[in-house]
């Protein structure tokens, strides 16, 4: 999974361009401004202002995935990978 919250386009799109060919399957979370960037991924999730109760259910659905390593290029926030559980090798 890559992260790519207050990414640029350009960085999120050389991200995914330097994880792709390793990946076996990619997704990322990305925000509304990137969804055309991201699409390339295969799976895409958009985060929005999601209130208490919309975040929680975020961290719930990154953690029943079980992703072998969650990539993280732009370390805010750096909490996030503390309300993941079980926790993926974090990048």
């Amino acid at each position: 999974m890559l992260i790519g919250l207050g990414m640029s386009a350009a960085a999120l799109a050389e991200a995914i361009e330097a994880l792709y060919p390793d990946a076996v399957s990619l997704t990322v979370l990305a925000d509304e401004a990137n969804r055309k960037i991201a699409a390339r991924a295969d799976e895409v999730w958009i985060y929005a202002p999601l209130g208490l109760r919309g975040f929680m259910a975020l961290m719930r659905r990154i953690s029943w995935r079980r992703f072998e390593a969650v990539v993280q290029p732009q370390p805010t926030p750096s909490w996030l990978k503390y309300l993941v559980w079980p926790r993926p090798n974090w990048q």
